[in-house]
């Protein structure tokens, strides 16, 4: 038990560091007796375990590591590289989803056959934020992007209603199979097309979208109140009436305007007939009217996890 209680006193209060590697992290150690001096060329046999929370009672992950220190009696292992352990919840160490709660680590030493105590800890904060930068995101998701296309990020795809193969993106097509058209109806399927598109929830039940059930799409993908469907530039209508125009002291205004003149009657039962125009030019700035309706807006390009 003397050479157990030198490791572990060691191990205890040795300087622990985690360093991102990928989806994996280093753990370097010093081992030391008790008074000081460097144990080189020792076997030294760990458990990590991985817990989700300082006071949780099962670990997600565990996993076992046999190193030997070099000439300074140090070591270092790679967490995420060593021998699973069946306890594992997780089939791999890629997941755990350590965005979702701090993880903690407890590190044990072998000593005749039982695995004892070294240390308790919270996983340093910077591996966690690079873990959830490089979390596994779900194939679907659709996300905005300012860069050039050939910029695009690895894993994604433009959303600009190419046919792609079902087999060389089998994760995308189980994710959104036809839903942005069936491609040649076998092999391949349609990327959503959000080009020069505005993106909208899907209505479903609220009746958010008057004409949801008159949406289309023209790849032979969902139809009506469904996602990835397509509707055309639409306004409200605009309706009114002029009647009872007598020229004198007439006054036009907003969009209408009076264009023509002709006279009919002579004195005081002369009337004027005007031609009354609408016309929205005369109250918007020319770069405010279109051929369609829109909001302010900036263009993107829209990509897909595959």
């Amino acid at each position: 038990m003397k050479k157990l209680f030198l490791l572990i006193a060691c191990l205890a209060v040795m300087t622990a560091y985690a360093q991102n590697s990928g989806l994996v992290f280093n753990y370097q150690a010093v081992v030391s007796n008790s008074e000081g001096v460097l144990l080189p060329d020792t076997l030294v046999s760990l458990r990590v375990s991985l817990y989700p929370g300082q006071y949780a009672s099962t670990p997600t992950w565990v996993e076992t590591h046999s190193v030997r220190t070099d000439f300074t009696g140090s070591f270092g292992i790679t967490i995420g590289q060593g021998e699973r352990d069946a306890s594992s919840l997780v089939e791999t160490i890629d997941d755990i989803n350590f965005a979702a709660i701090f993880y903690w680590m407890k590190i044990e030493i072998l000593e005749s056959n039982t695995y004892h105590l070294v240390s308790y800890s919270q996983i340093p904060i910077a591996p966690v934020a690079k873990y959830a930068l490089n979390a596994k995101e779900p194939a679907g998701v659709i996300k905005m992007f300012a860069g050039s296309i050939d910029k695009i990020p690895e894993g994604y795809l433009l959303c600009n209603g190419a046919e792609i193969s079902r087999t060389d993106y089998p994760d995308l097509f189980d994710a959104i199979g036809v839903n942005a058209g069936n491609g040649d109806g076998s092999t391949t399927f349609n990327l959503p097309d959000f080009r020069g598109m505005f993106p909208r929830g899907v209505s479903g039940d609220s009746g958010n979208d008057p004409n949801a059930n008159e949406r289309y799409n023209e790849f032979g993908g969902n139809q009506g109140n469904d996602v990835i469907t397509y509707q055309d530039h639409a306004i409200p209508n605009v309706q009114g009436t002029v009647s009872g125009v007598e020229s004198h002291g007439m006054v036009a205004t907003g969009p209408f305007r009076l264009t023509e003149e002709r006279g009919i009657g002579t004195g005081k039962s002369d009337w004027d007939n005007y031609i009354v125009e609408f016309n929205l030019a005369n109250v918007f700035d020319q770069r405010n009217l279109s051929i369609e309706a829109r909001p302010k807006n900036v263009s993107v390009y829209f990509i897909i996890k595959y």
